[in-house]
């Protein structure tokens, strides 16, 4: 062991090991540093990962629903408001203001077409917008009345609708019930169509009173989700489409047994039912499994239902 050459070969070996270069130098397990000087593992560090990832999964339906929730009263508020302006409108013209104008003139044998969510603005707080309306043109003339009509207005639109577009409407007037029986033959009549609140006027048809809703106002719907019915993103849209647009018609009778359904006018995109204003300003969540016979008696204002139809909505 005195050999000088053994001796060098030992110190050698020695720099080289606490110099960190051998290549046989057991490694040291890495540590992740923490304040207060403590670490994690990788391993411990993954599987506080994947309890995280966990809880989220778990967390991320909770917090939709809440988000839902609250969509959900918002777009209740927005019917409210909607609700209040038209009752207000009675209160101050001792009439409903009028579904859709289609009284025929010499200029305009369709009518102008404009709808009752264009004569309740003033009572929404659009005054202003009111006032670039004139009524006595039709609905979307050149003048002014075409660029007003394109005007959004948020009371108009259920904050979980998915579609935008201009003028948008998600809540519209109920005319009436025109519900098919199993004979294929409306279970109402002819007369079902404009049986409602908010009625087309035209030649045939007058102005809706309070004293005509027999029924009771609480038992009688005055408007009701529509939610996305106009033109989806990427289709050859006409500019001139009135379909789901608050400046133009924007009601009619439900022609559906059945609530959010395909061929239902009224419809939502909330789960398990639709939001609907009664005609003294109470708003409902309607059941989609509510009996097609209660719905037909809460969208006309005369049938002489209004027990069994108030009593069967939440």
């Amino acid at each position: 062991m005195n050999d000088p050459t053994v001796l060098a070969g030992m110190r050698f070996v020695e720099v080289v090991m606490r110099s960190g270069l051998c290549a046989f130098r057991k490694p040291k397990r890495r540590r992740f540093p923490v304040a207060g000087g403590h670490g994690f593992s990788l391993v411990e560090l993954l599987v506080v990962i994947a309890i995280i990832g966990t809880l989220v999964g778990l967390l991320l339906p909770a917090v939709q629903r809440v988000r839902e929730s609250a969509r959900k009263t918002a777009c209740g508020n927005n019917l409210r408001q909607t609700a209040l302006a038209t009752s207000t409108y009675e209160s101050g013209r001792k009439r409903f203001p009028t579904g859709c104008d289609r009284m025929p003139t010499p200029d305009l044998p369709a009518g102008t077409l404009h709808a009752w969510t264009s004569s309740i603005l003033p009572f929404l707080e659009e005054a202003e917008l009111a006032a670039r309306i004139d009524y006595s043109r039709e609905w979307n003339d050149p003048a002014g009345n075409r660029a007003a009509s394109k005007r959004k207005i948020t009371a108009y639109v259920c904050p979980s609708g998915v579609l935008s577009y201009v003028g948008k409407a998600d809540y519209s007037g109920i005319s009436g019930a025109w519900m098919l029986g199993v004979d294929g033959v409306p279970f109402l009549g002819a007369a079902g169509l404009t049986n409602g609140v908010l009625v087309p006027r035209d030649q045939h048809t007058g102005h809706v009173r309070a004293a005509h809703v027999t029924d009771g106002l609480s038992a009688t719907l005055l408007a009701a989700e529509s939610t996305d019915r106009g033109p989806a993103p990427g289709e050859d849209v006409d500019p001139e489409d009135p379909t789901g647009r608050w400046a133009v018609h924007n009601c009619g009778p439900q022609s559906s047994g059945f609530i959010n359904t395909e061929t239902s006018d009224i419809r939502s995109l909330h789960p398990g039912g639709a939001q609907a204003a009664f005609a003294d300003g109470r708003v409902a969540f309607l059941n989609e499994s509510m009996d097609p016979v209660v719905l037909a008696a809460i969208c006309t204002r005369n049938g002489g239902e209004a027990q069994a139809s108030a009593a069967s909505v939440p």
